[in-house]
């Protein structure tokens, strides 16, 4: 009955019952036999809470921590699924270098091992929050071992336990990283393999996973329809089935391209929506948000709230550790400082800093926009030249994505330098 609910995606109705059976062995005598049962409740109850509350909620933690306990005092081979459980809590209430570590420490054992099944797990969990401190290219790899591994018969019913259908997990976040490092067409690619391997899996948490994913990337290739139409999906998925996380996220998305399509007043909306996400204490992910954010009310000519908005999400992912997304911070703060009427030297400061830590990093998207930015700037100053000696060779590297709207308008600015 409780995997029927659980199956049902039910999750408010399984984690009660998953509370009523484990106080029902709870008043078993103590034993090894007891700690078993506890084990696979708990982790169930684990997965139950990531969909219904998220993946930060205290009582998701709660869950995995008694789960570990209960698996590591015991030997058993369930502690790996139980410190997968711990490693999402920790990066998703900001804590990702602390997630990051633990990912690590399990992958290296299991790799010692050749232990096919827990490096499944563990290489998206190393990945995830590499992708968040803007290790792009080692999270790729990190996702491509996953894939690689992967064996949708094999190992789709570790959903029961994990939440997430792990292929489907791989996959939408290698799309992320390949955007960044400079492949927006692989990234849609890649994004919808991933979409479509969550359809016809019958679990409607991983085709929400996928779909915001999908959402997500639109917005970075700045496909307002697009971005729009997968939103909606998620909206509707999520509503159905109550994931708050998901829901949250799908309306502030949908909220953001309403304002930059000449809809100001769903800026509410978007507020609305973060609000719906941070209601379930989930902080990885929100340095990319509030750039969303920040650039809808530039467009609605709330200048002053934007650059706010930037210094908020600056400070977040310095005290969080998630840097991925600091050089379009810095690159849209020096956008805002010049539309206010700030000091022409200031602006190029911030992009020259967009510059260095997009290099840094390899996010060749990044490094593109932030580029274009301060090659503006070099134009209206009356430096043609090294405007167009700062942008040619780096729009010159892709070989790919040149309808995406940062590649257009790249493109219009060195036609009009040459």
């Amino acid at each position: 009955m409780i995997e029927r609910a659980q199956e049902r995606s039910a999750h408010e109705e399984a984690i009660g019952q998953f509370r009523k059976a484990i106080a029902l062995v709870e008043a078993r005598p103590a034993g090894a036999a007891r700690d078993a049962s506890e084990l696979t409740l708990q982790l169930a109850l684990g997965a139950s809470l990531i969909a219904a509350r998220g993946y930060s909620h205290a009582e998701t933690g709660a869950a995995y921590e008694r789960a570990a306990a209960l698996a590591e005092a015991a030997g058993a081979p369930q502690l790996g699924m139980a410190r997968r459980g711990l490693a999402l809590f920790y990066s998703a209430r900001g804590e990702v270098e602390r997630g990051r570590a633990l990912a690590a420490e399990v992958l290296e054992a299991a790799e010692a091992r050749g232990d096919r099944e827990q490096m499944l797990f563990w290489y998206p969990n190393l990945a995830t929050p590499e992708y968040f401190q803007g290790k792009f290219a080692s999270s790729l790899a990190h996702c491509e071992r996953a894939i690689a591994l992967y064996d949708p018969v094999q190992h789709h019913g570790l959903v029961r336990v994990l939440m997430t259908d792990q292929g489907v997990n791989a996959l939408s976040l290698s799309a992320w990283n390949l955007w960044h490092l400079g492949q927006p067409d692989a990234a849609l690619a890649r994004i919808r393999e991933a979409v479509a391997r969550a359809r016809p899996l019958n679990h409607p948490f991983s085709l929400a996973l996928a779909l915001f994913f999908e959402t997500a990337l639109h917005a970075s290739r700045r496909d307002i329809a697009a971005q729009r139409e997968r939103a909606a999906e998620l909206i509707t998925l999520s509503e159905a089935q109550g994931f708050p996380l998901w829901l949250g996220l799908g309306r502030a998305y949908d909220a953001v391209a309403r304002v930059t399509g000449g809809e100001p007043e769903a800026l509410s909306e978007m507020m609305d929506g973060v609000a719906l996400a941070a209601e379930t204490g989930n902080r990885p992910g929100a340095p990319g948000l509030f750039v969303l954010f920040a650039e809808a009310q530039q467009f609605a000519g709330q200048l002053a709230a934007a650059q706010g908005t930037v210094a908020t999400a600056l400070a977040l992912a310095a005290q969080t550790g998630q840097s991925f997304w600091d050089a379009d911070l810095h690159r849209l703060d020096g956008d805002l400082l010049l539309a206010r009427g700030g000091a022409a030297d200031e602006a190029a400061a911030r992009y020259r800093r967009a510059l260095a830590i997009a290099r840094e990093q390899g996010a060749r998207s990044l490094e593109l926009r932030a580029a274009t930015s301060l090659a503006r700037l070099l134009r209206d100053q009356g430096k043609r030249a090294e405007a167009r000696d700062l942008l040619a060779p780096i729009y010159g590297w892709f070989t790919e994505g040149f309808d995406t709207r940062d590649l257009v308008d790249a493109k219009a600015l060195l036609d009009e330098l040459t």
